[in-house]
C-alpha cells in the first residue's frame, strides 16, 4: 500500500485527508459513522475565546445554486472546548486542527496559545468569516490585515 504520510508546519498527518472546518462540527457527530483514525485530521468547527450563541434563525436559505449559510459562528467557546472535547478528540487518534475566530490579532494570539498549549496539533485562523459582526472580514479583505 502506497506511504500516503504528509507533513503539515512540522505535525506528521497519516494522510492527506482532513476533514473540513465548520462541517464536521467536533467529530463527535461522524465518529459512529466513519472512524475518525482514517482522515488524516479533523479541522474543528470555529472557535472563539468566549460561547457564541450564533445568528438567530433562519440559518439557512436554498437557492437555484446551491445553498446559503449564515450560522455566525456558533460555539461554546476554546475552555468549554478544551474540557468537554478536545480530550476525547485526542483519543481518536487523527491530528486535531483548531479553526479559531476572533476579533483582534490579540485575540487570535490568545486563543492560538490557548489551544496549543492544550494539545492541538495545528492552528487553522477563520479570517473569512463574512457573516459576524466585528469579526472575520475586517482580516480576509487584504494581504497586509492578514499578516
Amino acid at each position: 500500500m502506497a506511504d500516503l504520510h504528509v507533513n503539515i508546519a512540522g505535525v506528521e498527518l497519516a494522510n492527506p485527508v482532513i476533514a473540513a472546518s465548520g462541517t464536521f462540527g467536533f467529530g463527535r457527530e461522524f465518529s459512529e459513522f466513519y472512524p475518525l483514525s482514517a482522515l488524516g485530521g479533523v479541522a474543528c468547527k470555529g472557535l472563539t475565546l468566549r460561547a457564541r450563541p450564533g445568528n438567530p434563525p433562519p440559518r439557512i436559505a436554498e437557492t437555484p445554486a446551491g445553498m446559503l449559510n449564515s450560522v455566525g459562528l456558533q460555539n461554546p467557546g476554546a475552555d468549554a472546548f478544551i474540557k468537554n472535547d478536545l480530550p476525547w478528540l485526542k483519543k481518536q487518534g487523527t491530528a486535531v486542527i483548531a479553526n479559531i475566530a476572533g476579533s483582534t490579532p490579540e485575540e487570535y494570539c490568545a486563543l492560538a496559545e490557548k489551544l496549543c498549549g492544550a494539545g492541538a496539533d495545528i492552528i487553522e485562523l477563520n479570517i473569512s468569516c463574512p457573516n459576524v459582526k466585528r469579526g472575520g472580514m475586517q482580516f480576509g479583505t487584504t494581504c497586509e490585515s492578514a499578516g
